[in-house]
């Protein structure tokens, strides 16, 4: 019986883990916002309005929705293709999410490795370090608890 190529079997986990769809609920607060933020910011851009206002009553801040936004401009600049996204009142989160998602995890822990590790072979390297830089920013502005009215 013949072996799999190692590289054959990396490929193969690849696909088994972007066939998985992590829940949203299981994410960081964060790392909601920051999802949260890439799917309404879809949203208005479709309309054509500015998010910003609902951003910031939703953040209660408007420097956080702002950080949050340059977030989500930048890494859809970078992105090798067009962020998949699913509706705002889907639990489960898209493949291009779920890395979003990891990239927050490891900025708030301040792991530029693994941050680099959750892009590698996939945003080009030289654009890892504004990325955990832009994504360290907007955390440091999202709150962790957002009163309820």
């Amino acid at each position: 019986m013949a072996s799999i190529p190692d590289q054959t079997l990396a490929a193969m986990r690849t696909v088994a883990r972007l066939a998985q769809q992590p829940d949203l609920r299981a994410q960081s607060f964060g790392a909601v916002h920051l999802v949260m933020t890439m799917r309404l910011r879809a949203i208005f851009e479709r309309a054509e309005r500015d998010p910003i206002a609902e951003l910031s009553a939703r953040l209660c801040s408007v420097p956080a929705a702002i950080a949050a936004l340059e977030l989500c401009d930048q890494v859809c600049a970078v992105w090798p293709e067009a962020f998949a996204l699913h509706r705002p009142c889907c639990v489960k989160l898209s493949p291009d999410e779920h890395t979003l998602a990891q990239m927050a995890r490891c900025a708030r822990g301040g792991d530029r490795a693994g941050f680099s590790a959750v892009l590698d072979g996939f945003v080009r390297i030289g654009r890892h370090d504004s990325l955990f830089d832009a994504t360290v920013r907007a955390l440091a502005l999202v709150p962790i608890n957002i009163p309820r009215g």
